[in-house]
């Protein structure tokens, strides 16, 4: 990550701040973060207003004066300001327009907060419009604890509180739009049409992967396998009260497999192939704003169990906006799941710089021929997009036939 919006401040000019408070939200090319004050202080000066995109990482946000009063001089010198970054401590000093040290008996050393990672109809933070948008909250009838009433995630918390616990809360429905501000495109064609935003996520994934299908020498690997028994396992645990999806079984097997054959969970670095210890791997998530992949680390040495839970938390937080940028980088392998829309056969584009992305299609009885007899079976169809630079397509098939056997034989998965 190079750049990020910042898109709502919390706090104002001559506010008090402490330690670990949420003063801004920032939004990223994959979430939205709230930003916390690194010290207990007075938040003196905001030099990156609400709304700037493409601030770069290390760019100077804010100031805050620790355990400092604000002078009124200043304080009075305030206006609406709301926006999100990320906070990192600084002996940089405030700007001259603040009065002369000499005008406080203690000066306090200011701190500053710096960009690390942000998009604003009620008054409301953009993390907060997101969370209602996917709970159903109308935020209209939303008290907000902001500024001037603005909503935060505290108050759409509160509202969900209430949910659960059957008490009264805001009316469900549709979230308040929110205007896109996007400047006029010409139109492709004559035909009636509707220019949508892009988000932050979606052009960062398109210029990621119009790169890399550019520039990455892809092959492609196919090889179907027939999962009756890894049906029948999973039922069998699921009527136990351990309920898991094929998904979470396919990322245990993913990362035995790489295990079996390390030089699939590899990276092309220019200089070298740098094959990895652990299987980190990534499964592709559809969000509101696009594709997010959140990673599941050292993937080989948990049960599955522990990643049917752990998934099931990273795919929830990933789809409201609210994980934490190491969740979702830093793969070693990335998987990516669409036999839920009945699609047969993935070919997907590579994550550079990952040698290996698998295309997981639907699972569906089929005709197969067993023991010189045709008969119905349930089959899934794995194609395999590996990077040509890194690995070969012997160590793909070899890949995927370990793969194969694993699922077709889960015993070892579901131990």
């Amino acid at each position: 990550m190079t750049s990020a919006t910042v898109t709502a401040w919390l706090k104002r000019v001559g506010d008090r701040v402490t330690a670990g408070e949420p003063i801004a939200e920032i939004e990223t090319d994959k979430t939205t973060v709230e930003l916390e004050a690194p010290v207990t202080g007075v938040l003196e000066d905001i030099r990156v207003a609400p709304g700037t995109e493409d601030v770069a990482v290390g760019a100077v946000l804010a100031v805050l004066r620790e355990g400092a009063s604000i002078p009124e001089a200043v304080r009075s010198t305030d206006t609406d300001q709301d926006g999100a970054l990320s906070a990192a401590p600084s002996e940089a000093p405030a700007r001259a327009k603040h009065p002369p040290e000499a005008s406080a008996p203690h000066p306090a050393r200011p701190r500053v907060v710096s960009a690390a990672g942000s998009s604003a109809a009620v008054p409301a933070t953009a993390l907060a419009r997101r969370m209602a948008a996917i709970a159903g909250i109308d935020l209209t009838a939303v008290q907000g604890s902001g500024d001037h009433g603005r909503v935060g995630k505290a108050d759409v918390e509160r509202v969900l509180a209430a949910r659960a616990a059957g008490g009264p809360e805001a009316p469900s429905g549709p979230p308040a739009a929110v205007s896109a501000r996007q400047p006029p495109r010409p139109a492709l064609s004559g035909a009636a049409h509707e220019d949508r935003p892009i988000s932050a996520m979606r052009r960062v994934t398109a210029e990621r992967m119009a790169r890399a299908k550019q520039t990455v020498p892809h092959f492609y690997l196919e090889m179907d396998c027939a999962v009756d028994r890894l049906l029948a396992r999973r039922d069998e645990a699921t009527a136990a009260g351990e309920p898991l999806t094929v998904t979470d079984v396919i990322v245990r097997a993913i990362a035995l497999a790489l295990g079996k054959v390390p030089l699939a969970n590899s990276a092309w670095t220019g200089e070298a192939v740098r094959v990895y210890e652990t299987a980190d791997i990534a499964v592709a998530v559809t969000t509101p704003t696009g594709l997010v992949a959140p990673v599941v680390r050292a993937a080989g040495g948990k049960q599955l169990r522990a990643i049917a839970t752990e998934l099931r938390d990273l795919v929830e937080r990933a789809r409201s906006g609210c994980l934490a940028p190491a969740e979702y980088s830093g793969a070693t392998f990335t998987v990516s799941n669409l036999g839920m829309y009945g699609v047969s056969s993935l070919f997907a584009i590579l994550n550079p710089p990952q040698s290996c992305i698998l295309g997981v299609g639907v699972v569906e009885p089929r005709p197969v021929a067993r023991d010189g007899t045709v008969v119905v079976g349930m089959m899934m169809t794995l194609t395999l997009s590996a990077d040509h630079r890194a690995i070969d397509g012997a160590t793909g098939a070899e890949f995927l036939r370990a793969l194969r056997r694993l699922l077709e034989h889960p015993d070892e998965v579901f131990a």
